[in-house]
């Protein structure tokens, strides 16, 4: 191999910015519509397992722990899950999801054990709209009114 074969190439990019970043010291943006790591909102979960049922890869997990207290617990297994996001569209609590997804994308882990995330919780009660009573007129207002 001829060394003077490669010069030109060489001085081609000598001046030019490198075309890749310092990842670990410097971090990259995360796009808008990234669908990171499934979590759980536990005060509002009303334990509908529909997560659990609508999940492709079975990465959820939902057991009692104590059915007289309603005590579950939730597991979700990332080393399982696709980041499909199904879950969050199966949840139908209203009009803040119990299920999201966040923007965590640096989950590496040396065990698959470790990347296991439990919520041990109470159930919610669902919530249902509570009808508003119309306002109540003051007597003097009514009286007036229905004299003139």
């Amino acid at each position: 191999m001829k060394i003077a074969a490669f010069l030109p190439e060489l001085f081609r990019h000598l001046f030019k910015k490198p075309a890749t970043l310092d990842y670990p010291f410097k971090k990259i943006a995360v796009p808008k519509d990234f669908r990171g790591t499934p979590f759980l909102h536990p005060e509002l979960c009303i334990v509908c397992k529909a997560c659990e049922r609508d999940c492709p890869a079975e990465a959820i997990e939902i057991t009692s722990v104590n059915e007289a207290e309603k005590r579950f617990r939730m597991t979700i297994h990332n080393d399982r899950c696709i980041h499909c996001a199904q879950c969050v569209d199966s949840c139908p609590t209203t009009p803040v999801k119990a299920m999201e997804m966040d923007t965590l994308h640096e989950i590496a882990a040396f065990d698959r054990h470790d990347l296991k995330k439990s919520w041990e919780y109470v159930r919610a009660l669902p919530k249902r709209p509570v009808a508003t009573p119309a306002p109540v007129k003051p007597a003097a207002e009514t009286a007036v009114k229905s004299g003139a």
